[in-house]
C-alpha cells in the first residue's frame, strides 16, 4: 500500500469517527445547518447587458439577463425591485450615465452582474417663438366687437391673417391689442411668428351670432273714422335697412315716422315690408271709414277764442263721450278740422263735409299744436256739444265766453260805459252808428271789442287833452294798455291831441290785433306797439298832422314781429304811409300808395331789422315830400338785429320825375330782390353793393299795367313781364312765395298760377 493511499484513508477513517462521536453526544432531532449550502448544490450564475449601452440624453436603453441556478433575482442601482429569472425589460428614460446591477440567489450560493449604460450630454439648440394669443369675446352678437390680444417671445417677426377683407392683416409686433368692429360672419384669426428657433403659428376664433331680425310696427290712429275723416299712421321698425310701402302708399320710407291722413272716404290698408341682414318683416294697419248717408257740419268760432300764434282745431268724437287727444286709445277723436279764418273777414270757421249718420260729440280747441299723436297731452276744449248727424247739414258755432253789448237799447249805450263792466277775456260788441267823444283807456287783458252790423265808428271832434283820467288821456281815441286786445270792425276818426300826435288807436299794451278797421283824418291812424302786432283787412287814409312826424302807421320798436297784410294805407299827410320800428316786419299783399297826396316814403323801416317785403303795391305820388319810396335804416341800424330785407313780387310805381326805389343803408347785410316789376323814372336799389341781390328786376312802363293813372296794376296782355319770374323760394324760414294779391278795398284773392311767376304784384 502506497504512503498516499495510507494517508487517505486515515483521514477519512478520522472524519468518520468525529461523525460519530458527535452524532453519539447530540440529540437525534436536531435540524440541519441552513446556513450552509446543501451537499453537491451547484453556485447561481447570472448575465445581464445593455443594448445599446451608449444612448441620448433623454432617452432608453434594453437591459437582458438570464440565471442559472437561481431561484431569486432582485434589480439595484439605476433600477430596482424582483426581476423574472430570466427577462428583458425598457430602462427608464436617463438623463445620465447609470449602472444597473442585479443580485441572483440559489441554494448554491448568490452572484451579482452589473452593466453601465453611458449617456451622452444633451444637445443644446435654440428654442423657437412662444405665442400667446387670445379674444376678449369669443362670442360676439352680429355686428359687434372683440378685442385680439397677443405677446410673443423668441421671433423676430409676426404676420397677422383672417378672412377677406378683415382688419387682421400684415405685420404685428411683438405684443399688442386690436379691436376688430362691425363683425358680421365668425372668422378664424392667425399670428404667424419667425425666430432663430423656428416658426410658430396660433389661431383664434370669433363665433359671430346670426342678425337679428327684423322687426315692424304700424298703426293707425284712430283705426275707425267718419267718412272724410282723418287718422294718423306711425311707424317703427328694428334692424332693418330699408322699408317700401305698398297698398294704399308706394315709395321707400324712413323710419320712424308718421304720416298725417285727411279726407278719407274709403277704407284703406297700409302695408309697411322692411329687410335688414337678419331677413324681412312687414306690418299691415287697415283704416276703416264709415260709410252711410253723409251728413255736413258747419259753424263759426268766435275770435275771442283763437289762439293766433297757435293750431285752433275743432275736433269729432263718435258717440257722447268726454273730449280727449290723439293719445292712442279707444276714446280718441275720429277726425278733426282746422278752423280758418274766413276769406276777407275777421270771423273764423270749420267744417266736416261728408260725416256718417249717427251720434257724435264735438269739442273746438285753440292748443291743437301740443295734441302729439300717441301721447297723453292734457288739451283744454272749449265749447263742447252733444250732436246727432243726419243727411242734412248741422251749424255749431262756438261763442265766447261773455259778451257785452253797447248801442241803443243795449246793456251799454257806449263803449265807455261797457268799460266800467268788462274783465278779462269779455267780448263787446258795439253796434254800428258814430260814437262821438267816446274817448276809453283799455286795461283789462285778452278783451275783444268788436263792431256789429257795421263798422261802429268812434269820432272825436275835439282836442283830447291830458289830465290822468281816462276820459281824458291825452293819447287816442282809444289807448290801449291791456295785453293781447283785438279790435275788429271799428273806424276811427278826428283823433288830435295838444302836441299833436293824437292816434285813432295808441297801442300801449303787449300784443295787439287790429282787422277791418278804417282809420282817417287822425293826427295818426295807429302808433305804438309791444310784442306781436296784426293789423289786416284796414284803411288808413289822410292822417298826419302835417309837421311829417305823425303818419298813418307808426309801429313803436317795442314790437318785436309786426305783421302788416291785406290792407290799404294812403293819402298820409306829409308823413309815411307806414312807419314801423319793429325788430321783425311782414308787410304782405298791400295797397300802400301816395296818389295824389303829398306823404313821404311809402315804407319808412327807420332801424333796419328783418323785412319781408311781398306781393304788394307801392306808388309814390307826384307831390311826394321825400323822393325814396321805401327807406331803410336812415335813423341807425340797431344792434342786436338782423339786417336783412327780401323785397319779393312787387310792383312799384314812381309817379314822380325821379328818385329811389328802395334805399338801404350801409350795414344791411342782405337786400334781396326777386320778381319786382319798377315802372317810373329812378334808381331800382341804392344800398351797400355787396349785399344786393336783384333778380328779374323788371324796368317796366305804363303799357305793362292796365291802367297807371287810375292805380289799376294788373298786368296787360302785352305785358313784358308774363312768365318772367322765378321761384323765390324761402329763406329763414319764411316761404317768399306769393299766395295772394291785393284786392280792393283792403281784401285779398288767391294768385293764380300760371306757367312761370309773373313779375310784379299781380299774375296775369
Amino acid at each position: 500500500m502506497s504512503t498516499v493511499l495510507r494517508i487517505l484513508l486515515t483521514f477519512v477513517f478520522s472524519l468518520m469517527l468525529a461523525a460519530c462521536v458527535q452524532d453519539a453526544s447530540a440529540p437525534k432531532s436536531n435540524p440541519p445547518n441552513d446556513n450552509q449550502p446543501p451537499a453537491n448544490s451547484p453556485a447561481p450564475t447570472v448575465t445581464l447587458s445593455a443594448q445599446p449601452t451608449t444612448i441620448e440624453y433623454g432617452l432608453f436603453t434594453t437591459l437582458n439577463w438570464s440565471s442559472t441556478d437561481a431561484e431569486k433575482c432582485e434589480a439595484g442601482e439605476a433600477w430596482s425591485g424582483v426581476k423574472l429569472l430570466t427577462g428583458t425589460e425598457p430602462s427608464p428614460a436617463l438623463n445620465s450615465t447609470a449602472t444597473f446591477s442585479l443580485t441572483c440567489t440559489g441554494p448554491g450560493g448568490v452572484a451579482t452582474q452589473s452593466v453601465q449604460v453611458t449617456v451622452s450630454p444633451p444637445v443644446i439648440t435654440p428654442s423657437g417663438p412662444v405665442i400667446t394669443f387670445s379674444a376678449s369675446l369669443n362670442s360676439v352678437p352680429y355686428n359687434g366687437s372683440s378685442m385680439l390680444t397677443w405677446s410673443v417671445v423668441n421671433a423676430s417677426s409676426c404676420t397677422a391673417s383672417g378672412p377677406v377683407g378683415s382688419a387682421w392683416t400684415g405685420s404685428k409686433a411683438m405684443a399688442g391689442s386690436q379691436t376688430l368692429t362691425a363683425l358680421t360672419t365668425t372668422a378664424t384669426y392667425t399670428l404667424s411668428c419667425i425666430g432663430t428657433g423656428g416658426s410658430a403659428s396660433k389661431s383664434v376664433s370669433v363665433t359671430v351670432q346670426p342678425a337679428p331680425a327684423p322687426t315692424v310696427t304700424l298703426t293707425a290712429n284712430p283705426s275707425t273714422v267718419a267718412y272724410n275723416g282723418s287718422s294718423t299712421l306711425t311707424w317703427s321698425t328694428t334692424n332693418t335697412t330699408l322699408c317700401i310701402g305698398s297698398g294704399a302708399w308706394s315709395g321707400n320710407k324712413t323710419t320712424p315716422g308718421s304720416l298725417n291722413l285727411s279726407g278719407l272716404t274709403a277704407t284703406v290698408t297700409y302695408t309697411l315690408s322692411c329687410s335688414g341682414a337678419g331677413g324681412a318683416a312687414s306690418a299691415t294697419a287697415t283704416i276703416t271709414v264709415i260709410a252711410g248717408a253723409a251728413g255736413t257740419i258747419t259753424g263759426s268760432v268766435d275770435s275771442s277764442r283763437i289762439n293766433r300764434n297757435g293750431v285752433n282745431k275743432v275736433y269729432l268724437f263718435s258717440g257722447t263721450v268726454t273730449p280727449d287727444d290723439y293719445d292712442g286709445d279707444s276714446g280718441d277723436p275720429i277726425a278733426s278740422t282746422t278752423v280758418v279764418q274766413n276769406e276777407n273777414a275777421c270771423g273764423f270757421g270749420y267744417s266736416f263735409p261728408n260725416v256718417a249718420p249717427g251720434s257724435y260729440t264735438i269739442a273746438f280747441t285753440n292748443q291743437a299744436g301740443s295734441d302729439a299723436p300717441g301721447l297723453d297731452n292734457a288739451l283744454n276744449f272749449i265749447g263742447t256739444a252733444n250732436i246727432v248727424v243726419g243727411s242734412n247739414a248741422l251749424t255749431k258755432d262756438f261763442s265766447a265766453a261773455r259778451v257785452l253789448t253797447v248801442g241803443v237799447g243795449k246793456s251799454y249805450a257806449t263803449p265807455s260805459a261797457a268799460y266800467t263792466a268788462a274783465k278779462a277775456s269779455d267780448v263787446i260788441e258795439i253796434d254800428a252808428g258814430v260814437y262821438l267823444d267816446d274817448i276809453v283807456v283799455w286795461r283789462q287783458a285778452n278783451i275783444t271789442l268788436r263792431g256789429v252790423g257795421g263798422r261802429a265808428h268812434m269820432k272825436s271832434t275835439k282836442s283830447i287833452p291830458f289830465s290822468g283820467t281816462d276820459t281824458e288821456n291825452g293819447m287816442g281815441i282809444w289807448v290801449i294798455r291791456g295785453s293781447d286786445t283785438t279790435v275788429e270792425n271799428i273806424e276811427f276818426s278826428g283823433a288830435s291831441v295838444p302836441d299833436q300826435n293824437g292816434a285813432g288807436i295808441r297801442a300801449d299794451g303787449n300784443g295787439l290785433i287790429v282787422c277791418n278797421g278804417y282809420f282817417h283824418d287822425n293826427e295818426d291812424g295807429i302808433l305804438g306797439g309791444a310784442g306781436e302786432l296784426l293789423i289786416e283787412y284796414s284803411e288808413f287814409n289822410h292822417n298826419g298832422f302835417g309837421d311829417g312826424q305823425s303818419h298813418n302807421l307808426y309801429i313803436d320798436g317795442a314790437t318785436t314781429r309786426f305783421v302788416f297784410r291785406h290792407n290799404y294805407s294812403h293819402r298820409a299827410i306829409i308823413g309815411h304811409e307806414l312807419k314801423s320800428r319793429a325788430v321783425e316786419n311782414h308787410i304782405l299783399y298791400n295797397r300802400i300808395m301816395n296818389e295824389e297826396g303829398t306823404g313821404s316814403y311809402s315804407i319808412d323801416l327807420p332801424n333796419g331789422g328783418l323785412a319781408y317785403i311781398v306781393g304788394n303795391l307801392i306808388q309814390q305820388g307826384p307831390n311826394t315830400d321825400n323822393s325814396t319810396m321805401i327807406n331803410y335804416g336812415s335813423e341807425g341800424l340797431l344792434s342786436g338785429r338782423t339786417h336783412k330785407i327780401y323785397l319779393i313780387n312787387n310792383t312799384l310805381v314812381n309817379d314822380r320825375f325821379s328818385g329811389v326805389f328802395i334805399g338801404a343803408v350801409g350795414g344791411t347785410s342782405a337786400i334781396q330782390l326777386t320778381n319786382n316789376l319798377f315802372v317810373g323814372s329812378g334808381t331800382q336799389v341804392s344800398g351797400p353793393s355787396a349785399a344786393i341781390t336783384n333778380t328779374n328786376g323788371l324796368l317796366g312802363s305804363g303799357t305793362d299795367l292796365v291802367n297807371q293813372a287810375g292805380y289799376n296794376y294788373n298786368l296787360t296782355s302785352a305785358s313784358q313781364a308774363i312768365n318772367k319770374g322765378s321761384d323765390p323760394g324761402s329763406v329763414n324760414g319764411f316761404d317768399l312765395r306769393p299766395k295772394f294779391h291785393y284786392s280792393d278795398v283792403a281784401k285779398r284773392a288767391a294768385r293764380p298760377t300760371n306757367g312761370n311767376y309773373d313779375i310784379g304784384a299781380y299774375e296775369y
